[in-house]
């Protein structure tokens, strides 16, 4: 998939140029190339009591299926304050980050593949979650009894979240 047919910076219809063993879409006017680089996004392990908070989508992609708060990093944002914003956006709740979890690359067909950042974060005092405008319902769950969750990067990030809990023993 090609996400653009003309030139970002002059206008003109893309053409094709390899570069370092890449076809990549280029401008034959200017010094244009267009990368098929990554999308950045987050998702958050919210902890909250004796369980996490998990989110049943109510936009696709996942319409229906249960998720951690999470999504796309806008260009102007720190990824944390973007995992921050998107936990009041979605789950209706103010939180604080704890750490991060990890790094986790996702291929996508159709479109371009994600770089998630795995968080870890607890409700601020006296927040309690809500379904935000992307979510259906919002639920806290013991890991054990956690939904099927609809990507398979949130399962990786709950996986890595559940590795550090029997580290540090909490």
């Amino acid at each position: 998939m090609q996400p653009a047919r003309f030139c970002l910076w002059c206008g003109t219809a893309l053409g094709e140029r390899l570069i370092e063993g890449k076809r990549l879409p280029a401008c034959p006017s200017c010094d244009f190339v267009l990368w098929p680089d990554p999308k950045l996004a987050t998702a958050v392990v919210v902890e909250a009591g004796a369980g996490i908070v998990a989110g049943k989508r109510a936009i696709d992609p996942g319409r229906g299926l249960w998720c951690l708060p999470g999504g796309f990093v806008d260009d102007h944002e720190h990824p944390e304050q973007a995992a921050v914003r998107e936990c009041r956006e979605e789950i209706g709740a103010a939180v604080v980050v704890t750490g991060l979890l990890g790094v986790f690359h996702v291929q996508r067909a159709q479109r371009p593949h994600l770089v998630v950042l795995g968080y870890h974060a607890e409700l601020k005092a006296g927040e309690q979650p809500v379904a935000g405008h992307e979510m259906d319902e919002v639920g806290v769950f013991a890991v054990d009894g956690l939904p099927p969750l609809a990507f398979s990067s949130h399962r990786e990030i709950v996986e890595a979240w559940t590795r550090l809990r029997a580290r540090t023993g909490a």
